[in-house]
């Protein structure tokens, strides 16, 4: 899943000596537009040139931090979130309709190993937490225990905080009586990560967990199968290009294309032979 596209750092420093250079001509082009090309025309376009810097460099700074916060409430909403899965049931319900009460007019009534029971603009509701991972999803068994818990406490409605995906046949049986209000593993890691944001070094920990986990194989990423027919081309059109000017700088790059597309073809995507010959 890719949910922002990354700019090159060529890009980026291309895109910053474009707007520099739209910034000044435009500045100095104003003034000298309506004073005429004289000192003061020149010394006003440089004066809002830098007007316009640091207007920008506010804008984007503040963006920055509006980004890096909504990244850290978002990587530590998942984190805590995680650690609910891991928790006691008991402590799980807790900690939610804890949290559900600094947000909401709830009041604790009474612990449970099943959930909270709390009140709620007149109402009685049992908060339950589902201790199901993302892989799962909470089923219609899951949401008929929720109601016969219901009963049992005497609510009026059960709450399930579902971490992980909501069947359709539990919603069908959530509508039943009492009914089963759900709420949503996105609008928990919202809540979650506004009172439990992502720390420096936690965010170190997670990123040292990553690395361990997934060890770069550029190897693997350069002679990978898909990328044979791109290899090719480009020797191709080196070559060509070789022929028509007889200059060696095409013809080397173009026979190393060649030799990539070549090796492409030959290696099988896991537990290459050939890889592991390069490796060594």
């Amino acid at each position: 899943m890719q949910e922002y596209l990354h700019k090159t750092r060529l890009s980026g420093i291309m895109d910053g000596i474009g707007f520099h250079l739209a910034a000044l001509t435009g500045s100095v082009g104003w003034f000298c537009f309506l004073w005429g090309l004289r000192p003061s025309a020149l010394t006003a376009g440089m004066a809002l040139y830098s007007l316009l810097l640091l207007l920008r460099r506010k804008i984007r700074d503040d963006y920055l931090n509006r980004r890096e916060k909504a990244l850290r409430a978002a990587i530590g909403g998942e984190m805590a979130l995680d650690r609910l899965l891991l928790s006691p049931p008991h402590k799980a319900h807790f900690e939610i309709a804890v949290l559900l009460s600094l947000r909401w007019k709830l009041t604790l009534l009474q612990a449970a190993e099943d959930g909270v029971l709390c009140a709620y603009e007149g109402r009685r509701l049992l908060v339950s937490f589902a201790q199901i991972s993302a892989s799962g999803s909470v089923s219609a068994e899951n949401v008929l225990k929720l109601q016969r818990d219901v009963k049992t406490l005497g609510a009026d409605q059960g709450l399930c905080c579902a971490p992980c995906p909501i069947a359709p046949e539990a919603r069908v049986q959530a509508a039943n009586e009492p009914r089963v209000a759900f709420l949503t593993r996105e609008k928990l890691i919202s809540l979650l990560g506004g009172e439990n944001p992502a720390t420096d070094d936690q965010l170190v920990a997670l990123g040292r967990r990553k690395r361990a986990q997934r060890p770069v194989k550029w190897r693997a990423w350069i002679f990978h199968p898909q990328r044979a027919k791109k290899y090719a081309w480009y020797g191709a059109l080196l070559l060509f290009m070789y022929t028509l000017t007889r200059l060696i700088y095409y013809a080397v790059p173009g026979l190393v294309c060649v030799f990539f597309a070549v090796v492409c073809r030959c290696v099988r995507q896991k537990d290459s032979a050939l890889l592991d010959t390069l490796d060594a």
